[in-house]
Order: structure tokens, then C-alpha cells, then sequence
């Protein structure tokens, strides 16, 4: 099986750019109710994953002012969370799925091409399971 069978594609998921500012991303993340967002930089490429951790370590560490100057691209972040590629064995992104609760999956060249759920991936399981 092909990891590309779990694929929530781009446009199905939420994710925010590295130039985005930081009073709009932590909007963005407020209304969206996710406690992490895959960051993409102004070309598409897949940079990390800011969370709701970063954004707080952000906001007690800097001035109103500093914020308002600050792009979501700026913020340091705690755990690099990792992504796979879009050939990737189904080992490595299970590997990493069971430690994140999103896996990030790329092209080729380094492409956000859209996310992998740890809840996706248990549902498939359970109902391989069920049919066993």
C-alpha cells in the first residue's frame, strides 16, 4: 500500500505561510482549533510545524509591539516535527505518525503536498481489523 492512500491533499487542510504575520496566524489558529499548523515558505515548500506551545513562548516573551512586526517564519519552535516524502515506505510514516499527530508529506522537490492523520491511519486500522 502507498502512503499517498492516506493523503488529506492541500486543499482539504489547514496550513499557514512563513511570511504570514503573527497576530493573523494566531488568529487563523484560534478559529481553526488545531494545536498545530504545517508551515509552508512563499514557494510551497514544507518548512515545520508552529504550535500552540510556540505561539504561547511567543507571546510571553515578546512586547505587543515586537509582535506586530514578527511573521509566523520568525518564531522559534520547539520540536522540529518531521514529514515524509511522497514515495516514503509505509514503516517511516508509520513511525512517524505514531509520535506526531499529523505527518507532513512532500514531492520530490520538497513540496507541501498535504498531511497524513494519526486518526486516518487508526480508523484503517480498526476497520482492516473489523474485516479480519
Amino acid at each position: 500500500m502507498n502512503i499517498s492512500f492516506f493523503l488529506k491533499p492541500k486543499a482539504e487542510v489547514s496550513y499557514l505561510s512563513a511570511d504570514c504575520p503573527v497576530r493573523q496566524a494566531l488568529d487563523d489558529m484560534m478559529q481553526s482549533g488545531f494545536t498545530a499548523i504545517p508551515v509552508i515558505d512563499p514557494k510551497g515548500r514544507y518548512t515545520g510545524t508552529i504550535t500552540e506551545g510556540d505561539f504561547l513562548r511567543l507571546v510571553l516573551d515578546h512586547t505587543s509591539e515586537q509582535l506586530d512586526q514578527m511573521t509566523v517564519g520568525e518564531v522559534p519552535r520547539r520540536i522540529r516535527h518531521r514529514s515524509v516524502g511522497i514515495d516514503a515506505r509505509m514503516e517511516d510514516m508509520i513511525e512517524l505518525v505514531s509520535a506526531q499527530n499529523f505527518v507532513p508529506v512532500t514531492d520530490g522537490r520538497g513540496m507541501f503536498c498535504g498531511i497524513i492523520t494519526r486518526r486516518d491511519v487508526i480508523q484503517f486500522l480498526r476497520d482492516t481489523c473489523k474485516k479480519a
